[in-house]
């Protein structure tokens, strides 16, 4: 009886680098979770006894919710754009998550946001989590002005940039990010692509 041999086919690795510059159309709403909160979350767990809730400080939550490049600029989370393109691909393009997310890379942790103002501070009603579904206030940062560059690597054996480039159109158009954003039932965090250089 003759063995059937099962032959492996990988396409060879080509990879591609763009720089994408994407240009906000509407204000950008962020909320860093800030280091306070983690810190009573992990003395909770740790059996360290509840102390009574401090009186709320809007200037300290609104500052703690900016997320800091490490030279002390504003970022945002490059996890939050890639996330939105690939949304924008499984529900326009009808694409497998698992396959985009490997299909390109955004290697860094922060994305710069660029503005010529500084963030102002919003103080919305929003509903926490949980059986009692209670209402709160949060005071988050929001950039009425702001653009990112967005550096790529793209594995251009399954996805072209052009492809990336209408990814990121359609994930701004109808995804968005931050709070409050698009796919969130809100109007927030809307972009445009307004440039695309190529690295070889």
């Amino acid at each position: 009886m003759a063995v059937k041999e099962n032959t492996i086919s990988i396409p060879k690795l080509e990879k591609e680098y763009i720089t994408v510059t994407i240009r906000g159309v509407t204000p950008l709403i962020v909320h860093r979770f800030s280091l306070s909160v983690q810190r009573a979350i992990e003395e909770a767990q740790q059996g360290a006894a509840k102390l009574k809730k401090a009186p709320r400080t809007p200037d300290k939550e609104f500052d703690e919710a900016i997320y800091r490049t490490a030279d002390g600029g504003h970022g945002f989370p490059a996890i939050g754009v890639k996330k939105a393109m690939v949304t924008a691909g499984q529900r326009f393009g009808d694409e497998k998550g698992t396959e985009l997310f490997g299909s390109f890379s955004i290697p860094v942790e922060l994305l710069r946001i660029d503005t010529a103002h500084e963030p102002v501070m919003r103080s919305d009603r929003v509903v926490l989590s949980g059986m009692s579904r209670t209402s709160s206030i949060a005071y988050r940062p929001m950039y009425e002005d702001w653009g990112m560059d967005v550096p790529i690597w793209i594995n251009a054996g399954f996805v072209s940039p052009d492809q990336i480039v209408n990814l990121l159109n359609i994930a701004g158009f109808g995804v968005g990010i931050g709070d409050w954003r698009v796919e969130k039932k809100g109007t927030f965090g809307q972009f445009e692509v307004a440039r695309v250089a190529a690295t070889k």
